[in-house]
């Protein structure tokens, strides 16, 4: 039997709305569309598998080029990758320790596709776009984009990407941004959120919030909720099913068209969906907290990009 793909983006939007402090959510396999998914009092997906990764540890590489135009390095793209990476993973949990999931950032890698290998290597990878914001006919005003792709039947997550735009964002590297500028330690720390499992949040002061403020470096910082959301994912007791850190089928700096073939009679190993969730700019006189808008569009045999059709609340 053909294995069922089903690619679903989840692209969030900030809508104004009365400030109210709820719980973290993590993000699931339920499909939004599906009459069986809906949210609980908390807003939070309450079908569907939560997501995570089975292995202790993970890995990360940063794409070679960084965003030239925007005057960033691959340097300066690792740097902030590892900060944000750093943000999550050394928090101490409730009770003591920390949360158990190790992420090595490497790199670079010449693959710029956010895209997952069923047949051959992988890698997550952290990615720049200067040219062209891919979704600018739809979400124009996104700072990033980070799609992950997990198996439907149990929630663990096989790949991740994040993309983000360097073109409509004027960005802040390493620094204190002025009040235009989009700190990027910001966005990638946001993302890095998503990376490991979380869905946003309607606390006003989560990192996981739908919304950035120009000029601040307050989504850096994990709150007290998104503590308790990372800790919840990855206890510091927890058992992984292994320790390895490889990518699923194994690594590769490049993209799957520059690969080796893969033999013919390999078929996908499992049933995977693919979901993807952003960050959008607010202007500095905004208020309250982030609501979120879903969209869902089908893949046969193959994870491609979704054509996205916001609903909003």
């Amino acid at each position: 039997m053909s294995p069922r793909w089903l690619t679903v983006l989840a692209s969030l939007s900030i809508l104004i709305a009365t400030p109210a402090a709820w719980a973290f959510c993590r993000a699931t396999t339920c499909n939004p569309e599906a009459s069986h998914c809906s949210p609980n009092q908390a807003g939070c997906l309450r079908d569907g598998y939560p997501l995570f990764w089975e292995s202790s540890c993970i890995t990360v590489s940063v794409q070679a080029d960084g965003a030239p135009k925007a005057g960033i390095d691959y340097d300066a793209a690792r740097a902030t990758v590892e900060r944000a990476f750093e943000a999550w993973t050394s928090v101490e949990c409730p009770g003591g320790g920390n949360p158990s999931i190790h992420v090595e950032v490497q790199g670079p890698v010449a693959c710029s596709e956010a895209e997952y290998n069923s047949k051959q290597n992988n890698a997550n990878i952290v990615m720049f776009h200067d040219d062209s914001w891919p979704y600018a006919g739809k979400s124009p005003d996104e700072l990033g984009f980070t799609r992950l792709n997990f198996d439907l039947d149990s929630g663990a997550l096989y790949d991740a990407d994040i993309e983000l735009n360097a073109v409509s964002a004027k960005l802040s590297v390493g620094r204190m941004p002025s009040p235009d500028e989009i700190d990027l330690d910001s966005v990638v720390t946001h993302e890095v959120g998503h990376l490991l499992g979380l869905n946003h949040s309607t606390e006003t002061e989560s990192t996981l919030r739908a919304g950035y403020d120009n000029g601040s470096i307050e989504l850096r910082t994990p709150s007290a909720d998104d503590v308790a959301g990372i800790c919840a994912i990855y206890p510091p007791n927890r058992k992984p099913t292994s320790d390895g850190c490889e990518p699923r089928h194994g690594f590769s700096e490049l993209c799957a068209a520059e690969q080796p073939e893969p033999p013919v009679d390999e078929a996908p190993t499992t049933t995977s969906e693919t979901s993807a969730c952003s960050l959008r700019a607010r202007p500095n006189d905004a208020h309250g907290n982030g609501n979120f808008a879903l969209a869902v569009a089908l893949a046969a045999l193959g994870v491609r990009r979704a054509r996205t059709q916001p609903l909003r609340p």
